[in-house]
Formats: structure tokens, C-alpha cells, sequence
């Protein structure tokens, strides 16, 4: 077999032969003596306790999702054992386990929480080996998965925006009619059907071959054990069991983020002590679970017989995900193939017992109520009855395909956008012509079709064509002309493509001014899955931070204690990984979203060694993308983003400059164990379980000077004093690592203890430490860069002078602000604090999705901000030209910014499909409302933003600013989470100097009781966006859950109007003052209108 060339693009799916099979020998290993077909890892007395029966940490509750697919008709695959016998001596867990071992003794050794774990253990012994009898009714029989979950295997291209409207055929807007089986990309016709019977159902969907089905063994690694299991895939609910007795031992196939093989998985098998000769059957599934705490990352490594099988399993798995995730966007748009598959996959359960000669072809109202729940149509029982009724052409209970269409449609029946299409069209008994259309784009959805008039007649016609093969002409006129009809309008509404939330980029914009002049996309301790404290550190962050077009990542580095760095927080209870891991990962993954350069911040505690060793592995691992000398002859300027392409630079300190951090003799040696890369030891909880509905959390108080014992505020809520917040927080304060007066002076120049040979990594981002002064020799350096805590930045912005000198500084030169190390749960500051100075890499912790990376997340959304860069505002750059030189005296202007007048207004049409709040069940219905949200970047301040319609939510005291945003809430809507109406049109005017930093924020909430506003379960879905991101015009907007992943099925239909931005006027400050004052008399009468205080009954 020859090895495949590595890719991380790409899946390893290739095939073991090309045109004839080899004989089964040519990948089948020698078994050990007395293993028949089955290659067992050897047992080392460390190992010998592997036998015991404590459950794998990746082991997890149940999760159900499924969908019916194709089974095999032709048996094992040639050179495939479907079922290798268990091998001789190996007993069951029951057998081999300890004797003395009982739940008394598990809770003991295992610490606190004894009589809960006695509880525990004494349950899990007594129902081992039974077989649930609710197993089966526990699967939600789902089509596919209801989120969008972040995928590993981009093909490293950025989302296709305004190009993506060229499409070439029908199929790009309706999708292909004809149903796929994909087999090797076949269509229908090269599948026997699963009955073996003429005519039977085919196409639907990737064959499962037998020996799958039925179970194959395979090693499976952890971090303590290796166990022999038989793994198996049901076709029926698209899981993988490996334990049918226990409803913990399986995943949905919907749950997988990534599959990992080959080189792309060589760091776990390092990790775990596996020796390299089975690499080319080791293969690391990737998947997610959602627990109350928040989402949870598992890791299941596995080790099979032969390659064969590991290309079986791996292809299969890639082939069933791709298939549900197709069906499910089909479903979400149009739906039409879909339809038809799911049809007849319920048929065929229907008449599996049957006889040829008796099946039907019918469906009664219990089985296309359980077919709606699989196409994620989550309505009431009498909702659903109402629309099966008005189907039931016959009125005999029953409902074959042409009716179950109709009755989809009806359910699916969208009023508010028949109401629009009446607007638009001028005759709506014929439809939307070509001028009806044009106007449409031009005066509602602010398209300028000037640019390619020629695309947008050419998507008309090719919506139109189905309109028109639907509507007979009465006349040859009549058929000449072409009309879209409500189906095919509502469709270009929906549209994703044709019709998108965010404005898309051109490709021709080139980022070509200084790289100092634009924000970049960063983050803080991006080696962690968890809390800073004692989380999991992961290569898989680096991924997953990178995947999501972040472009400064964090790398902090201790000595090893076998002589190679490692990647810890320091001074905490996280894990390790090896620095050599870090960096091979970053090397592959560095450019999968954008092209632009990446920027490794390195915070270096090792010593020099280890630092030689560092410096090594850099060049050795990143090769020619690596940055080891200037690009540019200009000294006095740094390179722009398109210089910088496809390259890496490494932010590092200078090696004769002195060093603020700890003294390095003081601290302790890095970690001394080596973790996996991916955390085996337990899952890894992301503490996102709600979406925090309270304001930012703003940055701690400054220290006074005369503070011995600093303080810091995290939270709201808890305080951490001196020598207890050093001993959990690293040691990471690259530029002010002890927080020192403004007016205290070092004692003595330290030197940097930083290697040359390091530091001369550093060519276009040399750390230097800050010393409160912006007129040194090291400031003035062209690529010189101060890293702040924020904690030192908030001192800093407390000085009128050092604010003034800091945001001049920033027009020309790099400056990072990262988190307070006394965020003990990582959580995050206001970035628009940050951005608003200047600040070019505002570094957050990206493990946690709070309000703030919601801000970050929609800075870098939309069009070319998807790079990673964003250029500066006009007023925090410097307005002369790159090539100028600046002397040391220049006096670049940072006068008071004049205020501008932001107007916009948004017109909350509906909701489609939101999701139910957790611990719900399908017969709960919701009761939801919208609230929005609208931030900017000035300071707080009573006036300056106004609003109408809908409930006033913010501040009693009129107060609008950072951590103050302005909220309004539309009415609520009871009892119907499938498709709200609340027509609610919400204004808002305010007044900012930073136009380009406003941002509005979505946010779905469901009322307990459908009358109050209290929101027990917190938020059901959000959406974020900068306000110059969002198209106008009516807009389906995405929604989100509390892990940032779409929602597939769930939108908010919007209409946005955005006024031209302008200078405050007298008129504008008069209506500031009066709403200035409603506000507070609300505050001094607490008195609300009767609208405020109920809720608007359902129209």
C-alpha cells in the first residue's frame, strides 16, 4: 500500500488497491500466538491493570440523533473478517475484574463525595450486563443534526461570498432532484436494493457494509488502558456502539467534529506509548457532548486489525456524516429531495414484515407526526392535525406522497413572506417579473445591481424557470415572460447564498496598508479547552483557534523534564503537551481559513537549553514560512498583510532587552508529566452553559501606589489577594508581569534571558518591556511591541498624558492586551475597551463564548474581515503614508473625536423553528421574544442613545456605553416556538465616536409563563454582528447556540434599515435631553406602560 502524502485538507478516505485487490495478506499483520486475526498490543506488568471495569473518561450519557441508512447487500468486502472472533484467554470484564474491587472501595480511593460515588459504583454494578429495555426509545429519530457543528476538514478556502451567486446550473438553487447514493459519488442505479426486489428503495443513502453493521474489533487506547471491543455501526439511528448493555457506550455519528489518521493523529499515539508500526491503522474520532456545564470534547483512539478495516471504518463514518449533514441543509432550505428520501425510508420500515404483494403506500397521521420530529418540525400535536386534515384530500385518514407534500408545504406556509410578496409584485396573480425583482433588490435590500446586472437577471431566470414549468401560459406573450412565484421568492429570502445576513467582501480588496494599522484576530492562553486553572491543554485549541481564522496565537513554554519544552500555564494544575507537538499542529493548520500571516505571541519561561531547543524546533517544523529576516528595505515601517501572506511571525522577546517577568531563578521547572495532547485523562467541559445575559464584565480597578496587597475583581463577584493569586496564575505578563506605580522606577536594568539565537526570531514583532514611557530608544524601534495585562492598560488609560501618548503610539506600532490572570474561569473583558485605543491584538480567551467573544467573533464576520484583519478606523491611524518617517517629536493629532449620529432601525418580522430550552420535552411549548441589544465603544453617558417600539429594557438611569448597552425586547409570543409573527419594529439613534465599532446583538429568550419577561433557562439562541457588517433589507439572520455553533433549522426574519451616518445636530441632542428624562422618570416612578408589563396577546 502506498503511503498517502499528508494533507490536513483532506480526508484520508483512499482506497487500498487501485485496480485489482491485493490478497488480504498485503494488510493483514502477523497475529500473535494463540490471537486468531486479531493483533494484540502487548501487556507490560504497568499495564496489567487494564482489565479494570472503570469506565473510559470518554464514556458519557447517552445522545440520540438518527436517520435510516442503506445497508449492505453484499457481505463483508473481500479481505474483510465482518465479525473477528474474540481472541482465546481474554475474559469478560466480569471475569477478569478484582475480586476485592467494590463501589466502597472505588469511593474511597477516588476521595470526596463518598456516599454519592458509593451510590454510583453500587448502581453501575448491579445493572451491569443487563439490556435496557428502553434503549430504543430513548434514539431521537432525527434526519440529521439540528447544529452546524465547526468541521476540521476545511479545504483550507475561505466561504465562497459574492461568487457564490455565479451558479451554473438549477441544482445550485433548487438542489438535484434525483436522490444520491453515494457510493463513490455514483448516482442512482449502482446499488442493489436492500431487498433484493425490483423496483425496491434505492439511493438512500451511503451503504453500511455488513461487517460494520454486525461489529468488528479494535483496540481501544487510553490513557491507562488498552481494551479489546467489538465496534459497531446501527443503521438505524446512526451510532457507534461498543457496549449495547450500556446506553453511555455509543455516539451519534452527527456528534463527530473530525477524524484524525495518519500523521494527522501521530501526536496521540505518541502521547499514549504506541509504537509507530501501528500508525497506518490508528485512528482518532473527534465528537462532542452537551452536559449542563456546557459542551463537552471526547477523544476516542483506536487501533484496528488491518489497514483495510481503518479505511472501512473511517470512509463509512465520513460518508454517513456527509450524507446527514446534506440531507439536513436540504431539508432547511428547499427540502424537496430530501422529502422523498425520508418518504420512502418510512415506507420501507412500514412494510419491512409485509409481503411484496400487501405493502402500502400510505402513511396514518401517528407515523407522519413521528416523520415531521425527524425533519426537525417540532409543532404542536394540533397544529400538525390541523394541517394533515386540509392534506387528506380523501378524508380517509391517510396521506400518500403527493398529499404528504402538500401537507409539508402547508406546515411549512410562510404568511409573513406571502405578505412581502404581495408588496413586491405588481400583479401577484401572475408573480414577480424581472422589473419587480430589480426594483426589489435595489429599493429594499440596498443591492447596487448596477456593478453585474448581467448575475442578478441570470439568478431571476433560473428561479423563475420552476415558476414557470408550474404556471401553464395562457398566451405566447404570457410564455416568453418569466415570473417567480411566492415558492421561489421565499426561497431566494431564505437563502443563505443568494440572499446573505452579512455583507460579503471583494476579492479584489487588497490589505495592503502597514499590518500595525489593522485589528487582528487574537487569542490568550489558546492552548487551553478549559478554565486557566486547571483545564486540559490540547493541541486540538490551537486547531480549532485556527480553524476559526484566528491570527495570534499564544505559545506559553516551560522547561521539560526530558529535556524538551512544554506548553502549560504555569504555576496551575493544567496539563502539559510537548512544544514540539504545538508547533507541528500550528506548521499544518497555520493558513486552513486565511492566507494571511500568522502571528505565534511565545511566552518563554525555559531555560537557555531548552530556548536553543525552541528555536530548533521553530525552523524545523515551520521551513520557509517562518520570518528570519525583514522583507522590506524600508526601516521605518512595518510590511502589510499582503506582503505577509502564507507566512509566520514570531512575537518574542529581544535578547538584550530586560526582562519584567519573575525572576526566572525564582520560578519552578515546568510540569514535569506529559500529558496527552488531547485530554484522555478526563473530558473537557467548556463552562458555556447559558449565555450570560448580564452586561460585560468590565476590566478590574486599578491598584493605587500605595497598595501592598493588590486586588482583583473577577466576576462580580469573588476577590483573590497577593501571594494567593500568585500561586495559581502564570507567570505570563511578558511586558508588566509585576504590576507596578506609575511612578515607581525599576531599581536596576535586568537583561533579558532571553537566547540570541530566539530572539532573533523576532524580526517584525520584538517584545519589549513597557515602562510607562512612550519616548525611550525601544518605543520608537519600527517593530518593536508592548504586551499589557489589562490591569496595567487601565493604569495607563487613568493618566490623560500616557492615554494620549498610548493611542499615538498605537497608530504607528504594535500593541497586545490579554486578560488578567486573576480571571480564574476565563472569563473576558470588553474588547471595545481595547479597540477603541488602537489596540491592534486584543487577546481573549477563546474557550469561553461570553458576550465579549460573541463582540470579537462579529468584528471578524463579515466580507474581507474574515481574514483576520481589520483595518483601523480612519481616526486611530496615522493619516500620512507608510513610506513617511516619523520623527521622535511628531505631534500626530489625537484631538477630541467628533460624535456622529447612528440611526437604524430593525423590524423583527419572525422566528423559524427556535430550539426548545433544555430539559424540555417535544409537547412543552415556548413562549419567545426578542431582545436587542446595541453597543458601542464611548465611554458611558446619560442622552445618547434613544429608541422606540417595543419594551425599553435598559438602564433605568438612561446610561449608554461600554458595559451599558442599549436593549429593547419585542412582545412575546405564547406558546409558539415554530413560527412567531411579532412584526415589531425597534429604532435606535445614537451618538458615538467610533461609528465602525457598533455592534447589535440578538437574542432569543423564552418567557416561563408567556406573560412576564423573566427568562429562568437563560438565553435559547444569539446572533451578533458589527452594525456595518449587516446587509439591509429583509434578512434571515442565523442563530446560535451557547457554544457559538449554528443552528440549522432556527432563524430570525429581519428587516434592517440603516440611516446615513452624520453629524450630531442640535435636533438630535434636543431628543437626547427629552428621552434623557423619560428615563428618569421611569427610574423615580418605576411606572411602565401596560404594554411593558404584559405581554401582547397573539395576533
Amino acid at each position: 500500500m502506498a503511503a498517502a502524502t499528508y494533507n490536513p485538507t483532506a480526508r484520508v478516505t483512499a482506497k487500498a488497491h487501485d485496480d485489482a485487490p491485493p490478497p488480504p495478506t498485503a494488510f493483514a499483520r502477523k497475529p500473535k500466538p494463540g490471537v486468531d486475526g486479531l493483533v494484540l498490543l502487548t501487556i507490560t506488568p504497568a499495564s496489567a491493570g487494564s482489565t479494570s471495569t472503570t469506565p473510559s473518561p470518554h464514556d458519557s450519557d447517552a445522545e440520540t440523533t438518527n436517520t435510516s441508512l442503506q445497508t449492505s447487500p453484499d457481505g463483508p468486502h473481500e479481505g474483510i473478517s465482518p465479525v473477528l472472533p474474540p481472541p482465546p484467554l481474554i475474559l469478560p470484564d466480569a471475569v477478569t475484574a478484582t475480586p476485592t474491587t467494590s463501589a466502597m472501595n472505588e469511593a474511597i480511593a477516588k476521595g470526596p463525595g463518598l456516599m454519592r460515588r458509593i451510590s454510583r459504583g453500587a448502581a453501575s454494578k448491579l445493572t451491569r450486563g443487563r439490556t435496557s429495555s428502553n434503549a430504543h426509545k430513548n434514539r431521537d429519530h432525527s434526519s440529521g443534526p439540528a447544529v452546524m457543528r465547526r468541521q476540521s476538514d476545511s479545504t483550507g478556502k475561505l466561504e465562497n461570498d459574492a461568487t457564490a451567486l455565479d451558479i451554473d446550473s438549477d441544482d445550485d438553487i433548487y438542489g438535484a432532484t434525483t436522490d444520491v447514493a453515494c457510493v463513490d459519488g455514483a448516482r442512482d442505479g449502482t446499488v442493489s436494493p436492500a431487498r433484493g426486489a425490483p423496483g425496491s428503495i434505492i439511493g438512500i443513502g451511503p451503504v453500511i457494509p455488513s461487517s460494520l453493521q454486525n461489529g468488528t474489533y479494535m483496540t481501544k487506547v487510553t490513557k491507562r488502558r488498552r481494551k479489546i471491543l467489538k465496534f459497531s455501526i446501527d443503521d438505524d439511528s446512526a451510532k457507534v456502539f461498543w457496549d449495547p448493555t450500556k446506553s453511555s457506550k455509543h455516539f451519534s455519528i452527527d456528534e463527530i467534529t473530525d477524524i484524525r489518521v495518519g500523521p494527522e493523529a501521530r501526536n496521540y499515539r505518541e502521547d499514549a506509548g504506541i509504537s509507530a508500526d501501528t500508525e497506518s491503522r490508528w485512528f482518532t474520532i473527534l465528537y462532542t457532548r452537551e452536559r449542563s456545564k456546557g459542551r463537552v470534547h471526547k477523544f476516542l483512539h483506536l487501533i484496528t486489525a488491518t489497514e483495510t478495516i481503518m479505511e472501512l471504518w473511517v470512509s463509512t463514518l465520513e460518508d454517513i456524516r456527509r450524507h446527514r449533514m446534506a440531507m439536513a441543509t436540504n431539508l432547511a432550505e428547499r427540502g424537496e429531495r430530501s422529502l422523498g428520501t425520508h418518504w420512502r425510508k418510512e415506507i420501507a420500515k412500514l412494510n419491512a414484515n409485509l409481503p411484496l404483494s400487501e405493502e402500502i403506500e400510505h402513511l396514518n397521521f401517528e407515523r407522519v407526526e413521528s416523520l415531521c420530529r425527524s425533519l426537525h418540525i417540532n409543532c404542536s400535536t394540533g397544529f400538525l392535525k390541523q394541517k394533515f386534515d386540509k392534506a387528506d384530500k380523501n378524508s380517509d385518514g391517510y396521506l400518500d406522497f403527493t398529499e404528504f407534500k402538500d401537507f409539508v408545504k402547508h406546515v411549512k406556509e410562510r404568511e409573513d413572506i406571502i405578505q412581502v410578496y404581495a408588496d413586491v409584485a405588481a400583479d401577484a396573480e401572475k408573480g414577480i417579473d424581472i422589473n419587480d425583482f430589480l426594483a426589489f433588490l435595489r429599493d429594499s435590500q440596498g443591492v447596487d445591481i448596477e456593478t453585474n446586472p448581467l448575475r442578478w437577471k441570470a439568478i431571476f431566470e433560473k428561479l423563475a424557470r420552476r415558476s414557470k414549468s408550474k404556471t401553464p401560459s395562457s398566451s405566447p406573450i404570457e410564455e416568453e415572460s418569466s415570473f417567480l412565484d411566492v415558492e421561489a421568492f421565499a426561497y431566494f429570502l431564505s437563502s443563505a447564498k443568494l440572499s446573505p445576513a452579512l455583507v460579503t467582501g471583494s476579492r479584489t480588496t487588497a490589505l495592503d496598508r502597514p499590518i500595525n494599522e489593522y485589528f487582528i484576530s487574537s487569542s490568550h492562553n489558546t492552548y487551553l479547552l478549559g478554565r486557566q486553572v486547571a483545564g486540559e491543554s490540547s493541541t486540538e485549541a490551537y486547531i480549532r483557534a485556527l480553524q476559526q481564522g484566528c491570527r495570534c496565537i499564544e505559545v506559553d513554554c516551560w522547561d521539560g523534564s526530558d529535556g524538551q519544552p512544554s506548553v502549560s500555564h504555569g504555576h496551575t494544575m493544567t496539563s502539559s503537551i510537548p512544544f514540539v507537538d504545538c508547533i507541528d499542529v500550528i506548521g499544518k493548520w497555520a493558513f486552513i481559513s486565511t492566507p494571511y500571516p500568522l502571528i505565534i505571541s511565545l511566552e518563554v519561561h525555559c531555560s537557555p537549553p531548552q530556548q536553543e531547543r525552541m528555536t530548533e524546533i521553530l525552523k524545523e517544523k515551520l521551513g520557509d514560512q517562518l520570518i528570519l529576516e525583514p522583507i522590506m528595505a524600508n526601516p521605518f515601517c512595518l510590511p502589510s498583510p499582503e506582503d505577509l501572506k502564507n507566512r509566520i511571525l514570531i512575537k518574542v522577546k529581544a535578547s538584550d532587552e530586560p526582562d519584567n517577568s519573575l525572576n526566572q531563578q525564582s520560578l519552578p521547572v515546568g510540569r514535569t508529566r506529559r500529558a496527552f495532547s488531547s485530554p484522555l485523562s478526563r473530558p473537557v467541559v467548556l463552562d458555556n452553559g447559558n449565555i450570560s445575559p448580564a452586561p460585560l464584565v468590565a476590566s478590574p480597578t486599578p491598584m493605587s501606589p500605595v497598595e501592598k496587597n493588590p486586588v482583583s475583581q473577577f466576576n462580580g463577584r469573588a476577590h483573590i489577594h497577593g501571594s494567593t493569586a500568585a500561586s495559581i496564575s502564570s507567570a505570563t505578563e511578558d511586558s508588566d508581569g509585576r504590576e507596578t506605580s506609575l511612578a515607581r522606577e525599576p531599581k536596576k536594568k535586568r537583561q533579558s534571558s532571553i537566547v540570541q539565537s530566539l530572539g532573533e526570531l523576532g524580526v517584525y514583532a520584538r517584545g519589549t518591556r513597557f515602562k510607562y514611557d512612550f519616548h525611550t530608544a525601544e518605543s520608537k524601534r519600527h517593530n518593536h511591541i508592548f504586551s499589557l495585562a489589562e490591569r496595567t492598560f487601565a493604569k495607563v488609560c487613568n493618566s490623560r498624558d500616557l492615554k494620549d501618548e498610548l493611542e499615538r503610539h498605537n497608530m504607528r506600532y504594535f500593541m497586545r492586551v490579554y486578560p488578567s490572570n486573576f480571571r480564574v474561569n476565563s472569563s473576558n473583558f470588553d474588547p471595545l475597551t481595547f479597540w477603541r485605543r488602537g489596540v491592534q491584538m486584543v487577546a481573549l480567551n477563546w474557550q469561553t463564548y461570553d458576550q465579549p467573544m460573541q463582540l470579537n467573533n462579529a468584528m471578524f464576520a463579515a466580507g474581507n474581515d474574515r481574514t483576520g484583519y481589520v483595518l483601523k478606523p480612519l481616526e486611530l491611524r496615522r493619516k500620512a503614508h507608510s513610506m513617511d518617517v516619523f520623527p521622535d517629536g511628531d505631534s500626530t493629532s489625537t484631538t477630541a473625536k467628533e460624535k456622529k449620529l447612528v440611526a437604524f432601525s430593525i423590524e423583527v418580522v419572525s422566528a423559524q423553528q427556535l430550539p426548545r430550552a433544555k430539559g424540555t420535552n417535544q409537547d412543552q411549548g415556548i413562549a419567545p421574544y426578542i431582545e436587542l441589544e446595541t453597543f458601542c465603544a464611548d465611554d458611558k453617558a446619560k442622552g445618547v442613545a434613544s429608541g422606540e417600539g417595543g419594551m425599553d429594557a435598559s438602564a433605568r438611569n438612561g446610561m449608554f456605553g461600554l458595559g451599558s448597552p442599549h436593549r429593547r425586547r419585542t412582545k412575546i409570543v405564547p406558546s409558539n416556538g415554530y413560527s412567531p409573527v411579532f412584526h415589531d419594529k425597534l429604532t435606535v439613534r445614537l451618538e458615538t465616536k467610533f461609528p465602525s465599532l457598533v455592534f447589535v446583538r440578538f437574542t432569543v429568550r423564552n418567557s416561563h409563563d408567556g406573560r412576564s419577561y423573566a427568562d429562568r433557562n437563560g438565553a435559547l439562541a444569539t446572533f451578533t454582528a458589527k452594525l456595518s457588517s449587516l446587509q439591509e433589507g429583509y434578512r434571515h439572520l442565523p442563530l446560535l447556540d451557547n457554544n457559538g455553533e449554528k443552528f440549522m433549522f432556527s432563524t430570525l426574519f429581519c428587516k434592517i434599515k440603516k440611516e446615513e451616518i452624520g453629524p450630531v445636530s442640535r435636533e438630535s441632542n434636543a431628543a437626547a435631553k427629552v428621552n434623557s428624562l423619560k428615563q428618569v422618570g421611569r427610574s423615580m416612578f418605576q411606572r411602565t406602560l401596560s404594554t411593558e408589563r404584559k405581554a401582547t396577546p397573539d395576533e
